[in-house]
């Protein structure tokens, strides 16, 4: 491919190179992650040099992530159920959980967040273990 030895790529070219979007890129532009641009007027470019440090960075720190396991049975649980098993309110469930005294909520879309049931339920158990 002509654009992989060239000195410098677009966010286009560099888009295609890497397998993902020009919005991803743009994203990443905007948070200081992936590769270091460089303004040229109004176009942002990419030097080979920081693309190659870039792609050593990722594939030293690149592992296949472990598969999540749960018990048979496990399902994620929605705030509404979470609320009614646990008797908490909604800002309860948010602190505890950032104070690390409730399990954490799993994030499942740009909006949406769920618990592990068992991980729920075994923190239910050791209440009720802490009551008797």
């Amino acid at each position: 491919m002509q654009a992989s030895n060239s000195p410098s790529l677009t966010r286009s070219q560099l888009a295609t190179e890497l397998g993902v979007s020009v919005f991803t890129l743009n994203q990443w532009a905007v948070s200081g992650k992936g590769p270091k641009a460089i303004r040229v007027g109004r176009q942002s470019v990419y030097r080979r040099e920081d693309i190659d440090a870039y792609k050593a960075t990722i594939s030293s720190t690149e592992s296949t992530p472990a598969p999540v396991s749960q018990p048979i049975g496990s399902y994620m649980m929605r705030l509404p159920e979470v609320l009614s098993l646990s008797g908490l309110s909604k800002s309860s469930i948010y602190a505890m959980s950032k104070a690390g005294e409730f399990p954490a909520s799993v994030k499942l879309g740009s909006r949406a967040v769920g618990w592990p049931s068992h991980m729920v339920m075994q923190w239910l158990n050791d209440r009720m273990g802490n009551v008797a």
